[in-house]
């Protein structure tokens, strides 16, 4: 069985048909819409302590974070937060956007998730597992960024799923709409862990 750990890059959306991740057989998936590294990072772990054989992680971008309420872990992207796409009320949502504005700096989000990246990629190869990440959104170079990571680049995969990014034409988190590409990134990851 593959675990899919991840971002709404690996979350199905029968709406739209069958997405890669509903391609390449049984499956696990922990993925979860607007996912931070934080969440993917715990992921991971649930996935290894279920003794996983065959994982693949599929990091996110620095700009998500997450809330607790009533017991539940909320993931948001403080980029793009809209009344539309978080669960915030009108008040909160402004309380977050001066927060942002006012306290956070990006380089040192993007070097928080650098450190998460990097401690959850060695959990990976501690844990003994067959695993394929996929730096994904983490400084995507559309935005700028590149590879890091480097020295794991032997259990990289050779698909960046962002690379095939539609970006919110259908909905906040269906990102690829071809259902070729689809199948072509099932076939990949079926023939990866053969």
């Amino acid at each position: 069985m593959i675990y899919i750990c991840g971002d709404s890059f690996g979350v199905s959306d029968p709406a739209y048909g069958p997405g890669w991740m509903d391609q390449i057989g049984a499956t696990t998936n922990f993925c979860q819409v607007s996912a931070s590294n934080l969440l993917i990072a715990q992921q991971v772990d649930r996935a290894i302590a279920a003794g996983a054989d065959r994982i693949i992680v599929l990091f996110t971008s620095s700009t998500r974070s997450e809330k607790v309420e009533n017991g539940q872990t909320i993931p948001f992207s403080w980029h793009t937060a809209t009344a539309t796409t978080t669960p915030f009320s009108a008040n909160q949502l402004r309380i977050l956007q001066e927060y942002f504005a006012e306290f956070h700096d990006l380089g040192l989000a993007i070097y928080t998730n650098q450190c998460i990246i990097q401690h959850t990629l060695g959990c990976l190869h501690k844990s003994g597992a067959d695993y394929t990440w996929d730096q994904g959104g983490f400084e995507h170079a559309s935005m700028g960024g590149r590879l890091c990571f480097e020295e794991y680049n032997s259990t990289r995969s050779d698909l960046c799923l962002w690379d095939y990014a539609h970006t919110r034409q259908y909905r906040p988190y269906y990102h690829i709409t071809d259902a070729q590409v689809h199948r072509d990134i099932a076939t990949y990851y079926r023939e990866r862990f053969q």
